[in-house]
């Protein structure tokens, strides 16, 4: 057997429809993220064993009607599956995407996984180091475990790098990682472990 693992990233946000945010940690849902998390929680024909969420607001609210259909699960918010936070929080305040694309482009550009942007961001050495923590952690849970858990799309491709290409180093994993397919809202991606 093995354990059946689950990534769900969040319905739409505020930030994924373009509006400006002010705190990466408490961007919430739309209505139209709000209906995606109601439709998925429909769409689970059986309870997972465990429920694990970042600790984000659009996480957290994307996963309540899950929980709502399946009370006795076991739930943990899991700061491992929060999302990359690589620019410095304080400098994206009332931005848009659009307007952080540049400084996007130039810390992918920098290709450097020790850099840090400023105070609150990580380095993408940080976020393979929580990645791989959370996989193991994962493959310690009792054989033939469902597990839902419900992230951000930078957070499940840095996980899905680490599954499908253990052997990287940071560099090349740096490299390769904007290569990997967007993940939808609400899109599930299943492992086995």
């Amino acid at each position: 057997m093995a354990i059946q693992l689950i990534m769900i990233r969040h319905g739409e946000s505020a930030g994924n429809a373009g509006l400006p945010t002010a705190d990466h940690r408490n961007i919430p849902l739309t209505g139209l993220g709000r209906e995606q998390a109601q439709k998925l929680a429909e769409t689970w024909t059986k309870s997972p064993d465990f429920i694990y969420v970042s600790p984000f607001l659009r996480a957290r609210e994307t996963t309540q009607p899950t929980i709502d259909r399946f009370p006795d699960v076991k739930i943990r918010i899991d700061d491992d599956l929060r999302e990359f936070t690589y620019l410095s929080p304080a400098t994206c305040v009332n931005t848009t995407k659009e307007e952080r694309r540049p400084r996007v482009n130039a810390y992918w550009d920098r290709l450097d996984p020790e850099y840090v942007d400023g105070e609150g961001a990580e380095s993408f050495s940080a976020l393979a180091a929580r990645t791989r923590h959370f996989l193991q952690e994962m493959r310690s849970l009792p054989d033939g475990s469902t597990v839902f858990a419900f992230s951000h799309m930078l957070c499940i491709t840095g996980i899905r790098m680490w599954i499908d290409h253990p052997d990287l180093d940071l560099r090349e994993r740096m490299r390769i990682f904007r290569t990997y397919p967007l993940i939808r809202n609400t899109e599930c991606l299943t492992f086995r472990l």
